[in-house]
């Protein structure tokens, strides 16, 4: 049944299993393929007695990635070689994602954006970037709302959204916790522009990976939360207050971009870049642009 959800359409990642990355589909074609992410040290630290996996690359100032619904640290592979060499990047696995912890409970944004801060806080960050990813970004937005006027929380000092969830929006609701196939195939036909990659093995073998992750609950718990529309970002966006980078698809089937402007318009400051024949990943599938642009952003 196709029903409005004026809050949250829109929340789901790439949802493509680590082993595909580097093989040169859809944007994939970064440096870091699932040798270097055997490669990376993953770290684990106990965020309010749950266990946090994560990636702690490079030097620097602090920079946080953010994945989305259903997705992982992995996610942002083709984006680490490059930022890491000029800032510490840390990329969490969020909790009930990925290989974190993943607690029953009713997940909702506030949630993670408590998580956030802990995590932060128990290693011992005194500042940092965000840059969060569809439901990430969401989770980075009231995370930056929240910090304008709470000392408990760790300073931010700059934030990258990049097509954002958050904002009120009428469309009609995909499935987006795929339990077949065939419900796998529209997710990612939604979630990229270029599809060309997606052939028959290698949607089995996303199903698979998307399986093995058991986070069908967390997700469900996100999309079906009766209290979501408290966390959305409408009429607060003024109370962001730090330099705002917004970057967007300019094909985004899940997130328009008509989003992305809304949001660039209600921060102060904030400059929108977009990138044509490109979906709701552009980090993904335009990373070498993606990269030239943040990486101008955080250098100022």
């Amino acid at each position: 049944m196709r029903r409005k959800l004026g809050l949250i359409v829109t929340l789901v990642l790439p949802l493509v299993p680590a082993r595909c990355l580097g093989q040169g589909f859809g944007g994939f074609a970064g440096s870091f393929g699932q040798g270097e992410a055997n490669r990376l040290e993953e770290k684990t630290i106990p965020v309010f007695g749950e266990t946090i996996r994560y990636w702690d690359v490079g030097s620097g100032p602090v920079v946080v990635l953010l994945h989305g619904l259903g997705d992982r640290k992995e996610s942002w592979l083709p984006v680490i070689p490059t930022l890491s060499q000029k800032y510490r990047v840390i990329a969490p696995d969020q909790i009930g994602f990925g290989k974190s912890s993943k607690p029953l409970l009713d997940y909702n944004i506030q949630t993670f954006v408590d998580f956030l801060n802990e995590f932060l806080r128990d290693l011992k960050i005194e500042k940092t970037t965000v840059v969060g990813e569809s439901l990430g970004g969401w989770i980075a937005a009231l995370y930056a709302v929240e910090s304008s006027s709470d000392a408990h929380l760790v300073p931010l000092e700059k934030l990258v959204l990049v097509d954002a969830a958050g904002l009120r929006q009428d469309k009609p609701v995909p499935d987006l916790n795929p339990s077949s196939l065939a419900t796998m195939r529209h997710v990612l036909e939604l979630v990229y522009y270029d599809t060309s990659w997606l052939t028959d093995e290698r949607l089995h073998d996303i199903f698979i990976d998307k399986l093995s992750l058991n986070d069908g609950y967390t997700t469900h718990a996100v999309l079906a939360n009766p209290a979501r529309d408290t966390f959305r970002l409408d009429g607060r966006l003024g109370e962001i207050h730090v330099p705002t980078l917004v970057t967007w698809g300019r094909q985004d089937q899940l997130v328009p971009v008509e989003i992305g402007e809304r949001y660039a318009n209600g921060i102060a400051g904030a400059k929108l870049v977009t990138f044509d024949k490109c979906g709701h990943v552009p980090a993904a599938e335009h990373t070498a642009e993606w990269l030239s642009a943040v990486g101008q952003f955080l250098a100022k």
